[in-house]
């Protein structure tokens, strides 16, 4: 068996070196207004707005082929997800770009003449008809998001 060596109490607590320094004076300081510190990262300032414009550019994307009916789910689905009809029709805006240009772009990649895939329609038709559905579904869902504050809680009783 080893013999733990003992060590005196007034070694193990601060090493010599620190023993004999000067106390430190520390005084804090407000930065001017225009002097902002750096975060460490990639921070996003508006969360909720790019979730929904995620929510809605999936759910719009992963039906497409539902000419109304798409952006009337991702609309809905979004504009729910984004609470104020602002942030909704913001984000019904970007899908409104986002989704026809993927797939435009999926399009151009294939090499064909025509998109045959969108129910008969050219695809000026479907724009037409995905644009009208999201910005309606973006309305609807944030009309339907309740908001409970302290003012409405009684008004309804």
């Amino acid at each position: 068996m080893s013999d733990p060596t003992l060590i005196p109490p007034e070694k193990d607590k601060t090493p010599p070196s620190y023993g004999t320094e000067p106390a430190r004076h520390v005084t804090f300081a407000e930065l001017p207004p225009d002097v902002t510190l750096k975060p460490e990262g990639f921070a996003l300032k508006r969360h909720i707005f790019v979730g929904s414009v995620t929510i809605m550019v999936l759910a719009s994307f992963i039906t497409f082929f539902m000419p109304l009916f798409n952006g009337l789910l991702g609309g809905v689905l979004g504009g729910y997800h984004a609470g104020r009809m602002k942030r909704a029709l913001g984000a019904a805006a970007v899908c409104s770009v986002m989704v026809p240009a993927m797939i435009g772009f999926l399009a151009y990649m294939s090499q064909q003449p025509e998109l045959f895939f969108l129910m008969g329609l050219t695809f000026w038709e479907w724009l037409g008809a995905h644009i009208l559905g999201t910005f309606l579904g973006a309305v609807t869902g944030a009309i339907a998001r309740p908001k409970v504050t302290e003012r409405d809680l009684y008004s309804h009783a």
